[in-house]
């Protein structure tokens, strides 16, 4: 795998150029219930970006106790009742062409926490419609879409961490459906880990497909319809973490079902950031590698192959709360004859630039304004180029109910524009 340098040059021009310039996780309900602190505790202007106190709730594995009761024993420290939340979405969205409504546009029930002195899980169950085959009582085949929402695996990870010498020593499963190896362990809010992030479609990893993004954002223009792919993975890693760093490594496979996979072939993921504190700022700046082969559904060898580099500030200017985040991915061309399993084209590279920035005006209420630039190359389509701005407005009616009124203007060799209102809801 190659680095080219002029290919980051952007990408470090403006992170020198705003460290220069500073000047003097998931929202998850049943953490709170665990641990007794607000979901504000945990998290930079509101859900799902993380803060400092958030990342070490996640780097230690889910395990921080609070007033609830546990059941102790010598081997075992267990809360009294499983923690478990709700999470859902009311949106409305009008494009262009057409105008929708979801109640509710998506709906999850999550189970995690504490499984013991110094390990934890978490568990995603999202409710959608599924694809049917089944036999009736007549023997004959029934296919087709279910028209209730029938709960269905979503995404697992079970963690294991034990401090020494200072550095919290980690290791742990996962299973994601849409968001990668980098679901089996991330602290970084800027789409590195595409559900961790302040204004959805707004991260250069999703824009070029390294994990699931659809709807009104660039991936969901370069391959309208495809929710999957390259954003499932099942696999293993080991970490080290404080509070000034943090390094993840994990082999895994592109592939997730509820029953075992057989004759695994495993890619390879790194992760490595650098998260220090500089003038009342926490920032934090890291690379990702994924390299290695694996297998297709059928059998197929593919590589992985793509490489990731970004950064984030988090603090305030005049006692208002202001994140920055900035992303630069790349998935090299197909070649030797074996597909990349994230750019399955042999004509060019994909990759894509992003920066977003968000400030605390009011009590409660951030504003959001980010820009993504890609090009992507496809089978049928060739070569396409795209850029998406989005404006974003954001309030909290209290720390676990959250409305986002976006708008989304598509350009490049698209002309497209869609405005949607979202209320998120966990409790």
């Amino acid at each position: 795998m190659s680095f080219p340098a002029k290919s980051l040059l952007p990408f470090f021009v403006v992170l020198v150029v705003f460290v220069v310039d500073i000047g003097t996780a998931e929202a998850i309900p049943a953490f709170s219930r665990q641990t007794g602190h607000s979901c504000s505790s945990c998290h930079s202007q509101h859900f799902p970006t993380l803060n400092s106190f958030g990342r070490m709730f996640k780097a230690n594995g889910y395990t921080l106790a609070g007033g609830q009761k546990q059941v102790e024993s010598e081997d075992m420290s267990l809360p009294q009742s499983l923690n478990l939340a709700l999470v859902g979405a009311l949106q409305y969205v009008k494009g262009k062409d057409e105008t929708e409504v979801g109640f509710p546009a998506s709906l999850s029930l999550y189970a995690g926490g504490r499984m013991g002195k110094k390990s934890g899980f978490l568990l995603e169950l999202p409710f959608e419609k599924t694809e049917v085959e089944a036999t009736d009582s007549m023997k004959q085949e029934i296919k087709g879409e279910s028209h209730a929402s029938l709960a269905n695996y979503g995404s697992l990870k079970w963690n294991f961490v034990t401090p020494y010498k200072g550095i919290n020593l980690g290791v742990n499963a996962y299973s994601s459906e849409g968001s990668g190896p980098a679901y089996g362990y991330e602290l970084l809010s800027t789409g590195a880990m595409g559900m961790s992030v302040p204004l959805g479609g707004t991260n250069a990893m999703g824009a070029i497909g390294l994990h699931k993004e659809h709807g009104a954002t660039l991936m969901g223009k370069f391959n309208p319809g495809g929710h999957g792919g390259p954003g499932a993975a099942t696999g293993f890693g080991v970490s080290a973490q404080t509070s000034s760093w943090f390094v993840y490594a994990s082999q895994y496979v592109i592939s997730q079902k509820i029953e075992h996979i057989g004759d695994p072939a495993f890619a390879n993921y790194l992760r490595a950031a650098w998260t220090p504190s500089l003038r009342g700022f926490d920032l934090g700046m890291g690379v990702q590698i994924y390299s290695g082969k694996s297998k297709k559904a059928d059998g197929t060898a593919v590589e992985a192959n793509a490489y990731t580099a970004d950064f984030q500030a988090q603090g305030a200017v005049k006692e208002m709360p202001l994140g920055v985040y900035i992303t630069y991915a790349n998935a090299p061309k197909s070649s030797g004859g074996t597909e990349n399993w994230y750019n399955g084209s042999d004509e060019g590279d994909n990759s894509a630039f992003s920066v977003l920035g968000e400030l605390g005006v009011l009590e409660n209420l951030s504003v959001a304004l980010g820009y993504v630039d890609a090009t992507y190359n496809d089978h049928d389509s060739g070569k396409m180029k795209g850029n998406s701005t989005i404006v974003g407005l954001n309030y909290l009616f209290a720390a676990n109910i959250r409305s986002e009124l976006k708008h989304v203007t598509i350009g490049g060799d698209f002309d497209d524009s869609t405005t949607i209102a979202t209320l998120q809801i966990g409790f």
